[in-house]
């Protein structure tokens, strides 16, 4: 903690500096996240509708943290520098936990958005899980207030509102059911024919299996995914299924995506969307990937064998057995037979209702609506933002 402290003091005279020798530039806006090295499905559809106005100047600022006291040092120099664009900027647009935001006291002409990266509201976090394992401590709020000077966020559906206000301590006012730009990707015909296509082309083996999507929730820090296993994998699946009709793709979570799993991995070619969108089913446990996947209208199982320890752990906001849009289980055997008995016919399936209430802005005009808001702060004061 001492270390932070100092970290903080340095963070704030650097800030500091910058903001009191340079001027606010009205039309720059940042994109900033450290969970790629490069821009990623979270900003990709904003992004492409800002660069078409030519007035406006967009940095961007994408760097994944790094681990070990060399990579932690050099990354500590690189958020330094961002400081400089945090202070001249006019708007600021996140997608996850930014470190620097929140070690500063924000200029008031700056203007910061959370693009959450992740759609509804299902496992607790940030000041949800204040003092619990995996969450931040009190004392370290005290140092590091998380979550703070959003001016703005942006969720799925107004049933978000309440769970992200409280996860963000941000008065619900703030929080505005845009929809989530990166969804408009489900309701674009032709992006969708082209990644078939792509797929089909490059594995026509492929074509007849029944395609298993597995998206783990992580499990660990920025840094550290608890034990870097996976609770299920190739190895165990197909023991029980026929690897003749079958295939399971593994999603990789951008934190881990460091991790080598062979070079036809699948997920190294194709976006987690885009895996959505070959697949016929999906296996998670606690991502929040169910929200997008309930607007494709295909079956979902969870496999939860840590279910008892991640309830103490984490926590959801919503009991979990009532919440879940598909069978819940804790032991392989039932998996199994799940996957054995699957129907993909999608008249068997019906997931309107809870699409319905998470996601009921993600109508495929989701990246309209931001690109508005962002407009709208760029040029404050001139017009006011309606969702």
């Amino acid at each position: 903690m001492y270390m932070t402290k100092i970290v903080k003091v340095f963070f704030q005279i650097v800030y500091t500096v910058f903001s009191k020798l340079i001027p606010v530039n009205q039309q720059k806006i940042v994109i900033a996240s450290y969970r790629d090295n490069n821009i990623n499905e979270n900003f990709k559809n904003v992004y492409d509708e800002l660069i078409k106005q030519p007035h406006l100047k967009i940095v961007l600022l994408f760097r994944k943290s790094e681990s070990g006291f060399l990579g932690k040092f050099f990354y500590i120099n690189y958020l330094l520098r961002t400081l400089y664009h945090i202070a001249t900027c006019k708007v600021l647009l996140l997608d996850d936990y930014y470190y620097p935001l929140y070690l500063i006291k924000k200029r008031s002409e700056t203007k910061v958005v959370q693009i959450w990266h992740a759609c509804g509201a299902f496992k607790k976090f940030g000041h949800s899980i204040k003092d619990k394992q995996g969450g931040p401590s009190s004392a370290y709020l005290k140092v590091v207030p998380v979550h703070s000077n959003y001016d703005v966020a942006i969720v799925s559906s107004e049933e978000a509102i309440g769970p992200f206000s409280e996860a963000f301590n941000m008065p619900k006012q703030k929080i505005l059911a845009t929809g989530v730009p990166r969804t408009d990707f489900f309701y674009s015909e032709k992006y969708i024919c082209e990644v078939k296509k792509r797929f089909h082309e490059e594995y026509p083996e492929l074509k007849n299996k029944v395609k298993v999507l597995y998206a783990p929730t992580y499990r660990g820090g920025v840094n550290k995914q608890h034990g870097e296993h996976f609770l299920l994998n190739h190895e165990t699946l197909f023991r029980h299924l026929d690897p003749q009709h079958y295939e399971l793709f593994i999603n990789v979570h951008p934190y881990m995506r460091k991790t080598s799993f062979g070079e036809e991995n699948i997920s190294e070619k194709f976006t987690l969307y885009e895996l959505m969108i070959l697949s016929d089913v999906l296996v998670t446990d606690y991502s929040s990937v169910i929200f997008e996947y309930s607007l494709l209208n295909k079956p979902m199982f969870f496999y939860c064998p840590d279910l008892e320890n991640y309830l103490q752990e984490r926590d959801f906001y919503y009991p979990f057995h009532e919440f879940a849009p598909g069978p819940i289980r804790t032991k392989m055997e039932p998996l199994i037979e799940d996957l054995k008995n699957v129907s993909l016919d999608k008249t068997q399936t019906d997931f309107r209702s809870f699409s319905k209430r998470f996601m009921n802005r993600c109508d495929g005009h989701s990246t309209e609506r931001v690109v508005s808001l962002i407009l709208s702060l760029l040029n404050e004061g001139e017009r006011v933002f309606e969702i």
